[in-house]
């Protein structure tokens, strides 16, 4: 019976496994977001005016919710970008990958509690804190990749790739990072940035930075 070489028992994960666990997990976030928005319970059952301000309460969450569910489609179109680049997987990329997971499936936590606390500074910021500990972990991915320049397929675009990874950092962990700053100054300007970021990802021009 043959052995692997060595070095070679790290890269026997496929590309395509890897990247079907990662899809099972997107898919449960973004359907967990959901189940933190709660119908509300009005005494009144008939008052159309009850249900209205009960409804009209509900608006952080339902900003909080769609803010978190627009950036874990980004995160999922941006990590499938990502794998059309990536020939093989290493044992550092695996547990990378595993790290950016664990941060997005964190997400639905801090979307209940700032949804919950609109206007308290703490729950606001650790918000953008645990979206800058998501987007790191995606800079760690693409380092990985710059590192080990033979995970990488042949055909890829290196240039566009490098452009990608400095664009990524800016509209990453540096925009999160300011979020969370901003939201002990005010809440809201941070809901505007977290929300500027998701936006920045969805519009026209996003192409450019995601591989």
């Amino acid at each position: 019976m043959e052995h692997p070489a060595p070095g070679q028992a790290r890269e026997q994960v496929g590309t395509g496994r890897v990247e079907a666990l990662s899809d099972g997990v997107f898919a449960i976030v973004v359907t967990l977001l959901v189940l933190e928005i709660k119908v509300p319970h009005v005494e009144a059952q008939d008052s159309i005016t009850a249900v209205a301000d009960a409804l009209l309460a509900l608006t952080p969450k339902f900003v909080s919710w769609v803010i978190s569910f627009v950036t874990v489609c980004v995160i999922w179109l941006n990590h499938h970008r990502l794998f059309t680049v990536i020939g093989r997987i290493d044992n550092g990329l695996f547990w990378r990958n595993a790290n950016l997971l664990l941060w997005t499936s964190f997400i639905p936590f801090p979307t209940a509690l700032m949804g919950d606390y609109p206007g308290n500074r703490l729950a606001v910021s650790f918000y953008g804190l645990v979206m800058f500990l998501m987007a790191f972990a995606f800079v760690l991915m693409r380092w990985h990749l710059h590192r080990h320049d033979d995970l990488v397929q042949e055909h890829a675009d290196r240039a566009r790739f490098r452009t990608g990874t400095r664009n990524s950092i800016l509209m990453g962990p540096v925009a999160y990072a300011i979020g969370a700053a901003l939201a002990w100054a005010s809440a809201a300007a941070a809901f505007v940035c977290y929300a500027a970021v998701a936006a920045y990802f969805v519009l026209p021009h996003g192409p450019r930075m995601r591989r």
